[in-house]
Order: C-alpha cells, then sequence, then structure tokens
C-alpha cells in the first residue's frame, strides 16, 4: 500500500481510521506508516489539548496500520497490551505526527512502537507501545 492507497481506504472505509477525525498520511513504507492529524476540538481536553485518550487511540490506530500494511495476511488483529507515555502537549490548532513502527511481526503476535510528535517543533510529546494478537495465519 502507498500513501494515496491509504488515503483512500481512510476515506472509503472509515473502520480503518475508527473514526479519529482527520488522519491525513504522509508515509508509508512496509511497516511503517506515519500520518499527520490537526489537534480540533474533536481530539483536546479541558486545557485544549490532546487528550490522553486520543493519543492514546493514535498509537492504537496508527499501530494498527502499520501492522496491517506488514502483515501479508492483512490482520488487524486485536490489542493485548498498550502502553503510553506522556511528556508533552499538543495544542488545540497545532498538528501531530504519528510515526507509527512494527518492531516485529510473528505467527500470531505483532509489536508496535508509536511516537506522536509536535508538528510546530517536533518535540516528542507521546511514546506508546502496542502488543496485537493476530491469531494464527490463514491456512
Amino acid at each position: 500500500m502507498n500513501v494515496e492507497q491509504l488515503r483512500a481506504a481512510l476515506k472509503d472505509r472509515p473502520e480503518y481510521g475508527w473514526q479519529v477525525p482527520g488522519l491525513d498520511p504522509v508515509l508509508v513504507d512496509g511497516g511503517h506508516v506515519v500520518v499527520r492529524v490537526e489537534v480540533t476540538l474533536d481530539h483536546v481536553n479541558a486545557a485544549k489539548t490532546l487528550h490522553g485518550g486520543a493519543a492514546a487511540t493514535l498509537v492504537d490506530v496508527v499501530g494498527t496500520l502499520a501492522i496491517l500494511n506488514e502483515d501479508k495476511h492483512h490482520r488487524p488483529g486485536v490489542s493485548t497490551d498498550l502502553n503510553v507515555s506522556w511528556f508533552a502537549p499538543v495544542a488545540l490548532g497545532d498538528t501531530a505526527i504519528v510515526d507509527g513502527q512494527v518492531l516485529k511481526i510473528g505467527r500470531s503476535l505483532a509489536f508496535v512502537t508509536v511516537d506522536i510528535r509536535r508538528g510546530s517543533d517536533d518535540t516528542l510529546c507521546v511514546q506508546g507501545r502496542m502488543t496485537k494478537a493476530l491469531g494464527p495465519p490463514p491456512g
């Protein structure tokens, strides 16, 4: 899959974006997927910064997109472990750059890491790791 194909999939198949508004793919390279998302009122907490739950959702969604793109069976799996650390805020109106990278895909498990950086100054704001149970390969 390339950037344009992922962009079309997010538009035509909203379940790939799990209804996260504004996902804009900028890089798709095997198990490496980068998306941009402008932080809008749909994504913020009372302090008008990226909500922790929205950040965790971005880790899950972009990590899953990286797995889907790398796994030859295109299994989205189910999360068995999600760890998220928050270091700095991303303010309303700024852009979050969400960078997902597959660490390993095995027979039935996949492991990813996801960084969220603030677009205005490239500060690392959130870092997550996720394990997904993919189930056995078909056949």
